[in-house]
């Protein structure tokens, strides 16, 4: 018998006690840098295929510092492009932070809480308003016809640095550099025409034609350098990169690929997934995405068990699944509205109509089988269902994973 501690949530874990012989998958999240500190500034150094960044800029520029949701360990990315940024004579008053909008901002650690205290206040912390009109200024027109318009004091800017994490997305296959512009960065029209349920058909390196117009919007702004991370699991950064936007693209692809995407022979009876609280906040979006992994490794009535502290309401997406007769009704009325959390409750709708879903979390019971799911609180519910599966997998940080079975990639 394996004795196993499973991480998940901030600081919580999971005893578990399984035959060897059952555990076809046991998946751990990549380590952490030693320095994310010292990583930061050798890549804004010794970029990949692109000059150091202290060359790319102009001690007058004015610059937008692009800063993705949920983006680990934002707040020493932003330090390190500061220092260089102030080694090369930028006065802080021509910095400008901007975060697309999003429901969990109230939340989030603010990204300059690392700088000192005389530089933090004259940096500018923004976040987009994709209704405001005055706030946005026409780019171009995209080789489709469809007319790109942005955040102003990006159009308006000397140069603009993307910075985010590099992470499986269900709808534009992978997300990173450009993804952060757009459509996030642009008009509700935009957001709204680029919401879609995901492509549960295609793999993350099938072509995907937002993830195209989002590469394309990022040439047309004329954008060429870029700051990216691959998480670690528990909000950390196992690696950094910087560098020109197509190389460091595909390098970033290699990454997950050898860290974050999970195989397996066959089908499997039961699939463990740990969410961990990613980027300061644990919502149901991560839950999702753990489940949409596991949705593709586990067989049809086979069970997921999810180890969470999820403790956050219900979303609109989610409310519209909690009201359906089965998880496969909501799925037509979701793609009508098209809620915020369209991805996301789609996401639990597909794995929950597949699979029996056990969650552990903070939620109350009721609300949970309202969603189509068991509740899990005790060791025994746990061993229960461990004892009663021929095979599984174990699955660290999953909302980061992209799980596969190889006979059908």
């Amino acid at each position: 018998m394996l004795d196993i501690c499973v991480p998940y949530g901030l600081n919580r874990s999971q005893q578990l006690q399984i035959d060897e012989e059952r555990v076809r998958v046991r998946h751990h999240a990549p380590a952490a840098v030693d320095s994310l500190e010292t990583s930061v500034r050798d890549q804004l150094t010794s970029p990949i295929d692109f000059p150091a960044l202290s060359r790319a800029i102009l001690p007058d520029d004015q610059i937008v510092i692009a800063l993705d949701n949920d983006t680990p360990c934002a707040a020493t990315l932003v330090k390190g492009v500061w220092d260089v940024m102030q080694a090369r004579g930028v006065a802080p008053q021509n910095v400008t932070i901007l975060r697309p909008s999003s429901g969990q901002l109230h939340r989030a650690t603010d990204p300059r809480c690392e700088l000192p205290e005389e530089i933090r206040d004259r940096i500018t912390l923004a976040f987009h308003d994709p209704a405001d009109e005055k706030h946005r200024a026409y780019l171009a027109t995209t080789t489709n016809g469809e007319r790109v318009y942005l955040a102003r004091q990006l159009v308006e800017a000397d140069f603009v640095l993307p910075v985010g994490a590099m992470t499986y997305d269900p709808v534009l296959g992978f997300r990173g550099t450009s993804s952060v512009l757009f459509p996030g960065l642009s008009t509700i029209d935009a957001i709204r025409k680029s919401q879609g349920q995901g492509h549960i058909e295609l793999g993350p390196s099938d072509v995907r034609s937002l993830r195209q117009t989002i590469d394309e919007v990022g040439w047309l702004l004329g954008v060429q350098f870029t700051l990216q991370v691959i998480p670690a699991g528990r909000d950390r950064v196992s690696a950094v990169m910087a560098g020109a936007m197509e190389s460091l693209f595909k390098r970033g692809q290699e990454q997950l690929s050898h860290n974050w995407h999970v195989d397996v022979d066959d089908h499997l009876d039961l699939v463990i997934v740990a969410v961990d609280a990613e980027a300061g906040n644990q919502g149901w979006s991560s839950v999702a995405s753990a489940l949409a992994s596991a949705r593709r490794l586990v067989k049809r009535e086979g069970r997921i068990l999810v180890l969470s502290d999820l403790a956050d309401d219900l979303t609109a997406g989610l409310e519209m699944l909690r009201d359906s007769r089965t998880p496969r009704d909501a799925l037509k009325p979701l793609r009508k509205a098209a809620p915020d959390d369209l991805v996301t409750a789609t996401q639990v709708a597909q794995a929950v109509d597949r699979a029996n879903v056990y969650l552990m979390s903070r939620l109350e019971d009721d609300l949970v089988e309202d969603l189509f799911m068991t509740p899990v609180g005790s060791d025994a519910e746990v061993a229960r269902l461990i004892e009663s599966c021929d095979s599984c997998a174990i699955i660290e940080s999953a909302q980061y994973t992209y799980g596969a079975v190889q006979a059908t990639v």
